[in-house]
C-alpha cells in the first residue's frame, strides 16, 4: 500500500514539474522549477495555474488517457497558461475557482481534439488549445459578473514578495530597478511574460533555467529575440509591442523551437530561427487589428502558426539533404543533435542487409573488385576466395588434382537469408590449369535476398548441392561445396551480388557487413567494407561463451556484489519495450540501457536513468563487444556526448555544437587473455573510454569484463580515484 502511495505521488509530481518545462519544450526538473517559482512572483497568478495543472492532471487520469502522456505535462501544459492568464484578469473568488476547474477540462477536452488533428498532418499543437481556450473564456467572462476582474493588473508583480516581508520587497524593487541595457531588460520581461509576469526577476530565473537545461536553446531565445527586435526597428514597426505587451515571447519560442526543437540544431535550424521573426512580426501586425476589433489577445498565435506550417512543410518534403526533423525526441536540443552525430559515426555504413562471408575459416582474396582477370566491366565488382599455406600456396604437394587444394571440398555458406531462385549443376570439375569456358559459370547458386537483391556463387562442385530452387535458406547455412566447375583453372569460389536472378548477371557494389582480416600479424576488425585482394579474411564466428555472457534474453536477471564507495547488491533485469526494443532495466536506480545483437556484435544503443550507476558504466564499457573471439582484436566505436563528456569544455561544446563538434569520444575494447582458445572457459576483455579535446584527455574510463561459466562473472571500472568492482551472483 506504501509503494502504491509513493507511486501516484511520484505520478503527479512529474505531471506536474513537466507541464512547466513543456511550455519551453523541455522535461528538465531545474527549469521546470524554476518556471514554477517565477510564476509565482504574482501568488494569484501563479496559484491559478497550479490549480489548472493540478484538475487536468486530474481530468486527464480519470477519463483515462494515456499515463506517459500526462506524466509527461503534454495534456497539462496548455491547461497552465490558461490558468495563468485568468489568474491576470481575475480577482480569487468562488465562482473564479470554479471557473479554474471548468477551464481545465475544456482545455483538456480541447488539446485532445486538436492533438488528433495535428497528428493527423504530423504537425505538433503547441498553444493553440491555450489560445482557444482562454478566448472563450475570456469572452464569456465578460457578461458574468460573478467574476470579478482583478485591479492588480499585468505590471503588478510584488505581492508575493510583500507576503514575505520587507526584505523580500526591498530585494524585489532593488532588481526591478537595475539599470540596464534596454534590450536586456526587454528580453528578460519577454522571458517572463511567457508565464504572465512582466518583470526582469521572473525573466532573470526563467533564462537561469534555461541556461541550466539547454546551452543551445537559450542561445536561441536569445537569437530570436534580437532577430524580431530587429525586425521591428528596420521596418519601423511598434517597439514599444514588444516592451510593454506580451507579445515579444512569440520570437523567443519561435527560435527555440525550430532552431532546436523540432529540427536538430545546425547552422541550417539557426538560419530557419533567423527567417521566422519577420513572419511572426508581420503575423503579430495583421491579427493585431483582426483581433483588436474584439478586443482579444494575440499572446502565442503568432509562433504558434509559424512553427507548425514551416513543420507540415518539412515533414512533406519530397526530399531531405538538410534541416533534418528529430525523429525520436529527447526534449533537449544537445541530446538530440549529440544522438545524431552519434548514429551517423557509428552506422554511417551500416547497410540494410548485411551480407556475410560464404565460408568458414580463413580464406585468401585471389581477386577482389576490378581485378586483373576476370572481374571486368559488368562483372568488376566480384571477388574470388581461395585457401592458403603460411607460403601462400593453394595446395598441397603435387598440386596435379582438385583435392590436392585446400579449399575443394569446403562448405559454401549463404551469405544471408532468402530464397533459392536459381540452381546450375552437373558441370564436371576441370583439370587443374584447364577452364570450361562454354560453360562459364560451372556450377551455380542465386539467392533472392530482397527485391532487386540477389546474390550468386560459382564454380561449385557437381552434385553437391544441399538444398534446391525455392527452399528458404538462413544466413550461413550449409548450400554446396567449393569446385572447380567452368572458368576455374583450379579450385575457387566467385561471389557477387547483383539486381537480377539470372546467373552471370551485372554485378552490384556492395559490401561485407562484418569480417576480421590477418594484417601484419594481427586480427583487424572490418565492418561493412569491401575486401582486398589477397587480404586473408575470415567470417567471424561467434564464441560460445562470449556468445552466452552477452545473451540478454528476455526476461533474465542477473545479480551482482558491487563493492566501492559503498558495497551494495544490484539487480538488473531484460524487459522489451512497446517498439520491441530490448533493454536491462536497472531495479536500484530505475535506470535502462536499450542495446542490440545482431549474433555478430552485441552494442548499446541509448541510455537513460542514473549516470552514476554500474548499468551506465556496462554501457559504456561494454558499448560495442564482438562475439568471437580473436586474440588481442580491437572492436573500436564512438560513445553518446550527452551524458560521457562534462565539466567546463562539455559546456563550451555544447554553445558551438550546432556548428561544429570538436570534441571527440572515443571507445576500444580488445580481447586480452584467454584459457584455451578451442573450448575457452575463462576470457578477458579490457576496453577504454575517453572524450578528447585535440589530443588532449578531458575524461578516460577503464574497464575489465571477466567472462566465465557463460556469464560476465567480474566487471570492474576505474576513473582517477573512482574503483567499482562487480561480481556475478549466482
Amino acid at each position: 500500500m506504501e509503494g502504491k502511495v509513493k507511486t501516484q505521488i511520484k505520478f503527479y509530481a512529474d505531471s506536474l514539474v513537466n507541464s512547466y518545462a513543456q511550455v519551453f519544450f523541455s522535461n528538465n526538473l531545474w527549469l521546470a522549477i524554476l518556471v514554477l517559482v517565477a510564476s509565482f512572483i504574482d501568488p494569484y497568478t501563479g496559484a491559478a495555474g497550479l490549480i489548472c495543472v493540478l484538475a487536468t492532471v486530474l481530468f486527464a487520469k480519470l477519463l483515462g488517457f494515456n499515463q506517459l502522456l500526462i506524466r509527461n505535462g503534454v495534456y497539462s501544459y496548455n491547461a497552465l497558461l490558461v490558468g495563468l492568464t485568468l489568474g491576470v484578469f481575475f480577482k480569487f473568488t468562488l465562482p473564479f475557482f470554479v471557473l479554474l476547474l471548468l477551464a481545465s477540462f475544456l482545455t483538456l477536452l480541447i488539446t485532445v481534439w486538436l492533438s488528433g488533428m495535428a497528428t493527423a498532418y504530423r504537425v505538433p499543437f503547441l498553444s493553440t488549445p491555450f489560445m482557444v481556450s482562454v478566448w472563450i473564456f475570456l469572452l464569456s467572462g465578460r457578461s458574468l459578473s460573478a467574476l470579478q476582474l482583478s485591479e492588480r493588473g499585468i505590471y503588478t508583480s510584488n505581492d508575493l514578495w510583500k507576503l514575505g516581508g520587507s526584505t523580500l520587497v526591498s530585494l524585489y524593487e532593488s532588481i526591478n530597478s537595475l539599470k540596464i541595457p534596454t534590450l536586456v531588460e526587454v528580453y528578460l520581461k519577454s522571458l517572463g511574460a511567457i508565464v504572465f509576469e512582466y518583470n526582469i526577476v521572473a525573466g532573470a530565473l526563467i533564462a537561469l533555467g534555461m541556461l541550466i537545461y539547454s546551452r543551445i536553446a537559450f542561445t536561441l531565445s536569445i537569437l530570436g529575440f534580437l532577430t524580431g527586435y530587429l525586425f521591428c526597428v528596420f521596418f519601423q514597426g511598434n517597439v514599444t509591442e514588444l516592451e510593454y505587451s506580451y507579445i515579444g515571447f512569440n520570437y523567443i519560442l519561435a527560435a527555440i523551437a525550430i532552431g532546436g526543437f523540432f529540427l536538430i540544431p545546425s547552422k541550417g535550424s539557426y538560419f530557419m530561427a533567423i527567417i521566422s521573426a519577420p513572419l511572426i512580426g508581420l503575423i503579430i501586425s495583421a491579427l493585431g487589428n483582426i483581433l483588436g476589433v474584439y478586443h482579444l489577445p494575440i499572446y502565442s498565435l503568432p509562433f504558434s502558426l509559424v512553427v507548425i506550417l514551416l513543420v507540415y512543410v518539412l515533414v512533406n518534403r519530397y526530399e531531405v539533404k538538410h534541416l533534418f526533423m528529430v525523429q525520436y525526441q529527447q526534449y533537449s536540443p544537445e541530446k538530440n543533435l549529440y544522438a545524431l552525430v552519434n548514429r551517423t559515426e557509428r552506422f554511417k555504413n551500416d547497410t540494410y542487409y548485411h551480407i556475410g562471408l560464404p565460408f568458414y575459416g580463413e580464406w585468401n582474396v585471389s581477386q577482389a573488385h576490378e581485378g586483373d582477370i576476370t572481374h571486368k566491366e559488368d562483372w568488376r565488382f566480384a571477388w574470388d576466395f581461395v585457401v592458403t599455406d603460411e607460403t601462400r600456396k593453394t595446395f598441397k604437394l603435387p598440386g596435379t588434382s582438385v583435392t590436392d587444394f585446400y579449399c575443394y571440398g569446403l562448405p559454401v555458406l549463404a551469405p544471408s537469408a532468402g530464397y533459392v531462385v536459381a540452381i546450375e549443376d552437373g558441370v564436371e570439375d576441370n583439370e587443374i590449369g584447364s577452364a570450361n569456358i562454354a560453360e562459364n559459370w560451372g556450377n551455380s547458386i542465386v539467392i533472392k535476398h530482397g527485391d532487386y537483391f540477389y546474390s550468386q556463387i560459382s564454380h561449385i562442385k557437381k552434385g553437391s548441392f544441399k538444398c534446391k530452387v525455392g527452399d528458404y535458406v538462413k544466413k550461413g547455412d550449409i548450400l554446396a561445396l567449393c569446385g572447380n566447375s567452368g572458368r576455374s583453372p583450379e579450385p575457387h569460389i566467385h561471389f557477387q551480388l547483383q539486381a537480377t536472378p539470372n546467373v552471370g548477371a551485372a554485378t552490384l557494389k556492395y559490401p561485407i557487413s562484418y569480417y576480421v582480416a590477418r594484417e601484419n600479424g594481427e586480427f583487424v576488425f572490418h565492418s561493412f567494407e569491401y575486401p582486398k585482394q589477397e587480404q586473408i579474411i575470415s567470417k567471424v564466428v561467434p564464441t560460445p561463451l562470449v556468445q552466452s555472457a552477452f545473451s540478454f534474453t528476455l526476461g533474465k536477471t542477473i545479480s551482482f556484489k558491487v563493492t566501492g564507495k559503498k558495497t551494495e547488491t544490484v539487480k538488473w533485469e531484460v524487459f522489451v519495450d512497446t517498439a520491441n526494443n530490448p533493454y536491462i532495466y536497472c531495479h536500484n536506480t530505475g535506470s535502462y540501457a536499450y542495446f542490440a545483437n545482431n549474433e555478430t556484435l552485441h552494442y548499446f544503443t541509448d541510455f537513460k536513468g542514473d549516470k552514476k550507476s554500474l548499468l551506465y558504466y556496462f554501457y559504456i564499457g561494454a558499448h560495442k563487444i564482438l562475439l568471437s573471439y580473436f586474440h588481442q582484436l580491437e572492436v573500436k566505436d564512438v560513445l553518446p556526448a550527452e551524458g560521457f563528456m562534462k565539466g567546463p569544455s562539455k559546456i563550451i561544446q555544447d554553445f558551438i555544437a550546432p556548428f561544429k563538434v570538436y570534441q571527440k569520444t572515443e571507445f576500444t575494447a580488445r580481447y586480452s587473455e584467454i584459457d584455451d582458445e578451442r573450448d575457452p572457459k575463462k576470457i578477458k576483455i579490457e576496453s577504454v573510454a575517453m572524450a578528447k579535446t585535440g589530443k588532449s584527455i578531458n575524461r578516460k574510463l577503464e574497464f575489465t569484463l571477466e567472462l566465465e561459466n557463460s556469464n560476465l562473472q567480474k566487471f570492474t571500472v576505474k576513473e582517477k580515484d573512482l574503483c567499482i568492482t562487480a561480481e556475478h551472483l549466482d
